[in-house]
């Protein structure tokens, strides 16, 4: 592996991510004093000024997170140098826009934080799907990714289509379960489908970006 300024980008980017849920995570109490679960408490509330202790941190570093993978995703389309890698980097530079956005709009915001929450989700799933097909096609000879990498792509593009379309598929029982909105759920289950998924794609995501970073 020759270091360069994609792995600087990418892994700081990646260490960014990891760091902004970390830390509020062992802060967080709720507004019932529950402590943080990732079966039932979507990634934002850690973000949610007045109730999570360390918002300031979270937002702030998804904010960072988003800037940095912008010229990570720009990086990648370069190396891969193929239509399918540059409609990869048009689909990651809306995804990481939409993260930094998430920062910029905390929960407290809900209508702007889910247009930027659902934005990151579709184009990230977008991402992953053309990145993944630039993988799978690179040139006889001049892999700059080996194809067993792909498994990471598979993984996040599936966690990703899971996530959006669960509230598709259970629109006709108009449930408030379906909402990125916790508030929306009156009592919050112990297992809740739709955060439970959003952390699949999120550890996917970390999966994806440190193994495609890693093989570079």
């Amino acid at each position: 592996m020759t270091f360069s300024f994609l792995h600087i980008f990418g892994f700081i980017g990646t260490g960014l991510i990891l760091l902004a849920v970390a830390y509020p995570i062992f802060l967080y109490r709720g507004k019932r004093g529950e402590r943080f679960s990732v079966l039932n408490h979507f990634i934002s509330e850690l973000g949610e000024l007045g109730v999570s202790r360390a918002a300031w941190f979270f937002n702030t570093c998804i904010l960072l997170a988003g800037l940095v993978m912008l010229p990570y995703v720009i990086g990648l389309g370069i190396a891969f140098g193929s239509p399918l890698g540059w409609l990869g980097t048009v689909a990651g530079v809306i995804a990481v826009l939409g993260v930094a956005a998430v920062g910029v709009f905390p929960m407290n915001n809900m209508q702007a934080h889910t247009t930027a929450a659902t934005t990151y989700f579709r184009a990230g799933l977008v991402m992953v799907f053309f990145f993944g097909l630039a993988i799978f096609f690179q040139p006889s000879g001049k892999a700059m990714i080996p194809q067993e990498a792909n498994l990471l792509s598979l993984l996040a593009f599936l966690s990703y289509g899971a996530f959006l379309a669960l509230p598709i598929f259970r629109r006709k029982k108009a449930s408030s379960a379906d909402s990125l909105d916790p508030q929306q759920e009156p009592e919050r289950p112990r297992v809740w489908a739709l955060p439970a998924l959003e952390w699949l794609v999120f550890f996917s995501t970390i999966a994806w970006l440190f193994g495609i970073t890693f093989f570079l």
